[in-house]
Order: C-alpha cells, then structure tokens, then sequence
C-alpha cells in the first residue's frame, strides 16, 4: 500500500469515527457531518476520475484537514 492509500485510509477512520460520535451531537454537528460527507463523495469523484495526483492530493489534504477540525470539536464537546 502505498502513502497515499494509507492516507485515504486514515480519513475512512476519522470520517467513521465521526460517525460514530454524531449520534451523541447536535443538529449543528449533524448538519456539520453532512457537509463533510458531501465534501468526502466529490473527493472520492474526483479521485475516481484519475485527476492528476497533485490536484487528488490537494483535495485529500482539504478534506483531511477538515476531518480533523471537526472530528477534534465534536470530540471537546462531545
């Protein structure tokens, strides 16, 4: 596996933890999820339609970052 697969592999585990807390969250947190999940089906899209690596790394690093933001807030106030 190379970095990249194990990168995207990481963001499936903190988008599946997140998952996990959102029960335990508010509507804003539930409304928070959705918008991330949207952002995860256009990068999955994108990284699907063969873009150039730089621009599916790019987008992955947006998303990760993302990821980690919310998952980092739900887990404070959670």
């Amino acid at each position: 596996m190379n970095d990249f697969d194990e990168w995207v592999e990481k963001l499936k585990q903190t988008r599946d933890e997140l998952r996990l807390q959102l029960h335990l969250g508010s509507k804003e947190a539930e409304e928070e999820w959705d918008k991330l999940m949207a952002d995860w089906m256009d990068f999955a899209r994108k990284a699907q339609l063969e873009k150039s690596a730089e621009e599916v790394g790019e987008a992955a690093r947006e998303l990760g970052i993302r990821l980690k933001t919310a998952f980092d807030r739900m887990r404070k106030n959670g």
